[in-house]
């Protein structure tokens, strides 16, 4: 019915015949079986919006077509709506001024469309709307890319690993060779010597001293291992008699 009303308008004002998506669109309105369950759908304006510029685009006035798109989304749209009649038709007669009074271009994203209308490669404007979509993912994709490096920028630097943190594996071994030279009956002091050789750090990050390395073996309980003394030869004490 809708679709017949609209093809008299056409023939009438000698205009273009509508475009597939939008034969599909005034036809069958929006198809709930096009989309998933749990997705989102596009809204009464959306649509109203769509037809609008359609309607602009193929060079109708906006009083030639207001009363068949108004009585279109009252008795269509209004399925996938929660407005009152009355507030459909005033929605929709501000949704025509709209398009009219603004620059807004008509553009369909073609397969890509949002309402899910039938999309046809035959199309006169085919090549025209896929350059346009291409061009709008291209531009939204730097959107994202922009907005992601961003965020990387603003992103707080890791924090540094503590001092202790940094020095944790060496300590290990740098406490195992203290360990190793106690054993051997060397001095605090030589031991200090030959872990800052090695290249050892304390667990603050400061070169080894006898002080240090007494103090690891204080914690651990460690005693240092004396060398054994050569026993002197005692000298003999001649009593002499008198």
């Amino acid at each position: 019915m809708h679709l017949q009303k609209l093809m008299d308008i056409i023939v009438k004002e000698n205009k273009s015949e509508p475009f597939i998506c939008i034969k599909d669109l005034v036809e069958n309105g929006l198809s709930p079986d096009r989309f998933a369950d749990d997705g989102s759908r596009p809204s009464r304006h959306e649509i109203t919006i769509f037809l609008a510029s359609w309607c602009k685009l193929a060079g109708f006035e906006a009083e030639i077509y207001r009363d068949w798109l108004t009585n279109y989304c009252v008795d269509v749209l209004s399925e996938i709506s929660s407005s009152s009649a009355s507030q459909i038709r005033h929605s929709t007669k501000s949704s025509i001024n709209y398009i009219h009074r603004s620059d807004i271009p008509f553009s369909c994203s073609c397969e890509n469309n949002i309402f899910k209308a039938l999309c046809s490669s035959n199309c006169p404007l085919y090549d025209e709307m896929k350059d346009v979509y291409l061009r709008n993912l291209e531009a939204e994709q730097k959107k994202i890319e922009e907005y992601q490096g961003i965020k990387e920028e603003n992103k707080p630097d890791p924090k540094p690993l503590s001092v202790t943190k940094r020095y944790e594996k060496q300590l290990e071994e740098a406490i195992a060779l203290i360990k190793q030279s106690l054993e051997k009956g060397h001095t605090k002091k030589k031991i200090a010597i030959i872990l800052n050789e090695k290249g050892y750090k304390t667990s603050t990050g400061y070169d080894w001293k006898a002080g240090t390395v007494s103090g690891v073996a204080i914690e651990k309980g460690w005693s240092p291992k004396r060398k054994k003394r050569k026993d002197k030869k005692a000298a003999s004490v001649q009593l002499t008699l008198f």
